[in-house]
């Protein structure tokens, strides 16, 4: 004789997945695309342990999920690149990256300090006129 609850289980379990699956979809896609490309770099790092290893990936796809819906965004209103598209491949690129972001905010630090310097020149140069 079949239970129950194992019936019910089963139904609650459908309808969750009919209601859920379009929103828990794009984010199934962002944490196997973050894993994806978070797996090369950690082929190339030592760890000490499997504990820091897992704890690196986890920060990654926990980066990629927040940082790929908006970047996704981005892409769509600048580029009409589809969001559903943009995400994976964005959150990959996370993932590949990697423990390699100083490098990045350090050329964005720079790009900024120039365009306040050439804006700084050129207001000084209109009052001086």
């Amino acid at each position: 004789m079949a239970e129950p609850t194992t019936v019910g289980g089963i139904s609650i379990t459908a309808l969750l997945i009919a209601l859920l699956g379009p929103l828990a979809g794009q984010y199934a896609v962002i944490v196997m695309a973050a894993l994806a490309g978070a797996l090369w770099p950690l082929s190339t790092m030592e760890m000490e342990s499997r504990r820091s290893g897992a704890a690196f990936l986890a920060r990654i796809v926990f980066s990629a999920v927040f940082l790929s819906g908006s970047a996704a965004w981005y892409l769509e209103t600048s580029y009409a690149i589809p969001a559903a598209h943009g995400m994976a491949v964005v959150a990959f690129l996370i993932g590949a990256m990697g423990n390699g972001w100083s490098p990045v905010f350090r050329a964005m630090r720079e790009a900024m300090l120039a365009v306040v310097r050439v804006a700084g020149n050129s207001v000084n140069g209109s009052q001086e006129k």
